[in-house]
């Protein structure tokens, strides 16, 4: 029931038409899962494991909940407290955030935001054990907000809004989310400011290093930079973006995607840098890089192309031409997902995009022994599809013995807390 090679290939080919792609991208999974679907199916988890979810049934008619991308955890350095993004049917323009208590089963909310979607949310992020830092709108402009979980007091307000956090809590990277919003939309603010555009030069577009303490930003990566660099044809006549910014764990370096979209269709490059935007190193550069994430401070995870080999989990070592491909004819089968290593580097969790059924897998895969397993199974209704969908996007907590996942099996978006320790993870 998964897409096979030559379905993934026609919709590689339309790439160059993205409406005609979308649109026929449509149709086809509709056919598909009328010929496939599953009556009256929900979810399936294996027995050694365990769910909760973060919203109550009886609450599933005026809120959903969802934290967010997979290159971030929603609990806390002790795994006391589950950040959350809270969406009011009633508030269309507007995300409520909470804040969960494990323990007592308690939800409270903190505060609220403008500057959000479906995919990301407002880039909520801890700070420490009990400040959180998020993005909003405030006279006009994008900013983050500094909240303390203990009172929901905000705590600071800094002039531009945040991607990524250095391990230290310092710093952050920034880029341009009206930008986004106009190439990826999923991933961008359809908010109206003054201090970002998605039409700036791209010689003062790209990646920003942001001061938490001062507020001060300096871009350090610009795409005109990037567009010069080992230049394509297919880059002109294009519209360039940068994306998917991740420190490395102790935030000496990060990764980031350079992506363009035009007449010959979409590409993608995968860099390395240093915190400053120094010493620049492109990891990946055969047309297709999609989700990645750091194994440790050396190598890096990512679903990607590589000539002759195609599309594969890597494990690529920085700044190196070093490359390996993990879980060869086991975990690629599955295709792309959203891949996270666990604390004590042994597992990677990941995902699935719907088959042809609508049925998400969540997948655990060892490192060393390169066995799989399918934690579970879980029906993506077509009420969540495109830039609204809600992938299940797996994410460890700090002990490494639970997993939380975003999902809408039930029939509304909601988070959920699955405990694996059974499993010996």
């Amino acid at each position: 029931m998964r897409y096979n090679k030559f379905e993934r290939k026609v919709a590689r080919l339309l790439d160059k038409w993205p409406t005609i792609r979308d649109f026929s991208k449509y149709l086809y999974q509709k056919m598909s899962y009328l010929l496939y679907h599953k009556k009256g199916f929900s979810y399936t988890l294996i027995k050694e494991a365990s769910i909760k979810g973060i919203l109550k049934k009886k609450d599933r008619h005026n809120f959903e909940v969802f934290f967010g991308y997979y290159d971030k955890s929603p609990w806390n350095s002790d795994g006391k407290y589950y950040l959350v993004h809270i969406y009011d049917h009633k508030l269309r323009n507007k995300l409520l955030i909470g804040v969960y208590d494990c323990a007592k089963d308690n939800l409270n909310i903190l505060t609220q935001t403008k500057a959000f979607n479906f995919q990301q949310g407002a880039m909520l992020t801890w700070l420490n054990s009990h400040l959180c830092i998020l993005n909003d709108v405030y006279e006009n402009r994008l900013v983050s907000k500094i909240i303390d979980i203990k009172n929901g007091k905000e705590v600071k307000i800094i002039d531009t809004p945040i991607y990524a956090i250095n391990a230290d809590g310092k710093e952050a990277l920034t880029l341009n989310f009206k930008r986004l919003a106009k190439i990826r939309p999923e991933y961008g603010y359809k908010v109206d400011v003054i201090n970002f555009s998605e039409n700036m030069d791209y010689d003062k577009d790209g990646i920003w290093k942001v001061n938490l303490s001062s507020g001060k930003k300096e871009l350090i990566i610009s795409l005109s930079q990037l567009i010069k660099i080992n230049h394509q044809k297919s880059m002109d006549k294009s519209q360039h973006k940068v994306n998917h910014i991740i420190y490395s764990p102790s935030g000496k370096r990060f990764l980031f995607m350079h992506r363009w979209v035009g007449p010959y269709g979409k590409f993608s490059r995968l860099y390395s840098a240093n915190s400053d935007g120094t010493d620049l190193y492109c990891l990946a550069d055969d047309r297709m890089v999609s989700h990645y994430c750091w194994l440790d401070d050396k190598y890096i995870i990512a679903w990607a192309r590589k000539k002759f080999i195609g599309d594969k989990y890597f494990l690529f070592k920085d700044k190196s031409d070093e490359f390996h491909i993990i879980g060869n004819g086991i975990l690629d089968v599955y295709g792309d997902g959203h891949p996270s290593v666990s604390p004590d580097k042994e597992w990677i969790i990941t995902d699935t995009y719907p088959n042809k059924a609508r049925i998400r897998e969540l997948i655990l895969f060892n490192l060393k022994t390169e066995k799989i397993k399918v934690i579970g199974s879980f029906f993506a209704p077509w009420k969540y599809n495109g830039s609204y969908r809600c992938d299940l996007h797996p994410r460890w907590s700090p002990s490494g013995k639970e997993v939380s996942i975003d999902s809408a099996h039930e029939g509304f978006r909601n988070s959920y807390i699955i405990d694996l320790s059974a499993l010996g993870v």
